[in-house]
């Protein structure tokens, strides 16, 4: 239930800048520590050392209490009592280790107290275009999240300050906020894999386990569907013919799946267990949910379904629609959600666009885009795509057009990826349903499209790879560069500046 003025913990005077210690002294959650350690069971004692070390005044002091107890960052319990919590405890036992101190109550911040969906909004403000100014973030937090924040609250900016200890966020008052989304994955697992320990499994279970979470089937499924996703996304080989042997039966008897063979001739389904369902796949779509601001439930939906609803559905089911879309799209493709660009219930459900990222061997970087019309995507939506991936150093543009492209797109799209190291894949409405029971077409169809991009592409000044045909004429060429890809980008300058960090934003309130 939320808080009456804020569902950010309190911190006030409890803060780094409020805080100020001599060089010689230990840095400030230490000193706290170490003086709540001192004074614990007596909270009068406790705010009176706070009140003579930093010349505040009773009130401020009391503020300090208050901010690591429960209203605030959970160090002590009730304020009266003033005993350590159980993380408190935690904490103190760290004092002689401070990087690691504050890495643990970064982590405590990202994952108990709402810090991780403030650093979303955050991202997902600056990829939109909008400024990072507090009372945004205030809104957006409200819309995606219900939490409430109190207008005249500061509470962020201390919260901010803490991160920035621990090299979460790498400034304290620049309106870029310079997020360090590598320490963010090392503290807390921040992505699209399961965030579960499975150390018992082998590399083999754990890739099909892995796979079925992603699929998400909806009771039996083939298992060699699960296998060829296994194989293709987290690249390793399951031997065919001693699959039953080395992850089904193990698989089974740990009490995730079922499996059986029905006749002679049919190939062997699986079927997801309840453990499967509440030890594997319930922790990832939660956490899922909370990273892109999507609601579980829909996360749950079927691409059918889905597709039912960018139908049928409101202009706000059809925005949501759209982004679970993408993102199961990316999912399929174990990619890993950085930002939104465009959502779906800011276009009515036209639009959405979302950066993904993969990182298992080499980066790289995904724009996916979903557009919900009626009619063929045209050569200028994808100009447009093109030239914001140049600013994103995107290396695939995914788009999905419901209804197909325009062969002047696809013209362009060709020419493209002969002069660019760029991949542009196209999916439409046919092979979206085909997903719910085929997820490896997906998989299949990107391969295709990688081996068809792959022909375009020049080996030097001069120089095509052989095929038995070319794929873009000269005619092709004279028409599609006629296409002002600058003139099209003119509306997209404000996110993308944005985005790359070319722009300037507006301050919000200091520590």
């Amino acid at each position: 239930m939320a808080r009456e003025n804020t569902d950010l913990p309190f911190g006030d005077a409890f803060s780094i800048n409020q805080l100020d210690l001599d060089d010689d002294e230990p840095s400030q959650l230490v000193y706290v520590l170490e003086l709540a350690k001192k004074h614990e069971g007596d909270p009068d004692a406790f705010d009176d050392a706070i009140a003579d070390r930093f010349d505040m005044q009773p009130y401020r002091a009391k503020n300090v209490r208050l901010g690591i107890s429960d209203a605030g960052y959970q160090i002590m319990n009730d304020s009266t009592e003033f005993e350590f919590t159980e993380f408190g405890e935690e904490l103190h036992d760290l004092i002689d280790d401070e990087d690691e101190l504050y890495d643990q109550f970064a982590v405590h911040i990202l994952q108990n107290l709402h810090g991780q969906k403030v650093i979303n909004v955050i991202m997902d403000l600056r990829s939109e275009g909008k400024s990072r100014k507090f009372d945004n973030i205030r809104k957006e937090l409200e819309d995606r999240y219900e939490l409430h924040i109190d207008q005249t609250s500061n509470h962020w900016s201390q919260m901010r300050g803490w991160l920035y200890k621990a090299d979460v966020i790498q400034n304290l008052r620049s309106p870029s906020y310079d997020i360090n989304w590598t320490k963010i994955e090392d503290l807390t697992g921040a992505n699209s894999d399961l965030i579960l320990e499975l150390s018992d499994l082998t590399g083999e279970q754990q890739a099909y386990l892995r796979a079925l979470a992603i699929i998400d089937p909806d009771g039996e499924i083939e298992g060699t569907k699960v296998r060829e996703v296994a194989e293709s996304e987290f690249e390793i080989e399951i031997d065919q013919n001693s699959i039953v042997g080395n992850v089904l039966d193990p698989l089974e008897e740990a009490g995730y799946l079922t499996h059986d063979k029905p006749t002679r001739g049919k190939p062997r389904v699986v079927e997801p267990t309840d453990k499967f369902e509440s030890e594997v796949v319930s922790p990832l779509l939660d956490d899922l949910a909370d990273y892109v601001g999507a609601p579980r439930s829909a996360l749950r939906k079927s691409f059918a379904e889905l597709l039912e609803e960018l139908d049928e559905g409101t202009k706000y089911e059809r925005g949501v629609a759209l982004e679970v879309l993408a993102i199961k799209i990316g999912r399929l493709l174990n990619l890993d959600y950085t930002a939104w660009r465009a959502r779906g219930r800011n276009t009515s459900g036209n639009e959405v666009d979302v950066v993904m990222d993969s990182v298992d061997l080499t980066f790289q970087r995904w724009q996916i885009q979903c557009k919900n019309t009626k009619s063929k995507l045209s050569i200028d939506e994808v100009t447009r795509e093109v030239g914001i991936s140049r600013r994103l150093k995107t290396d695939v543009i995914l788009i999905i057009g419901r209804e197909g492209v325009t062969s002047d797109a696809r013209r362009f799209a060709d020419l493209t990826m002969s002069d660019e190291n760029l991949t542009i894949v196209f999916l439409d409405d046919q092979d979206i349903m085909r997903l719910d029971q085929s997820p490896e077409h997906l998989i299949n169809k990107l391969q295709g499209e990688a081996r068809r991009a792959k022909s375009f592409k020049r080996l030097g000044d001069g120089q095509m790879v052989e095929v038995s045909e070319r794929m873009v004429s000269d005619e092709d060429e004279e028409e599609v560069e006629e296409t002002d890809v600058d003139d099209l980008l003119d509306n997209e300058q404000p996110s993308l500046d944005e985005y790359t960090n070319d722009g300037e934003g507006e301050d919000e309130d200091e520590n």
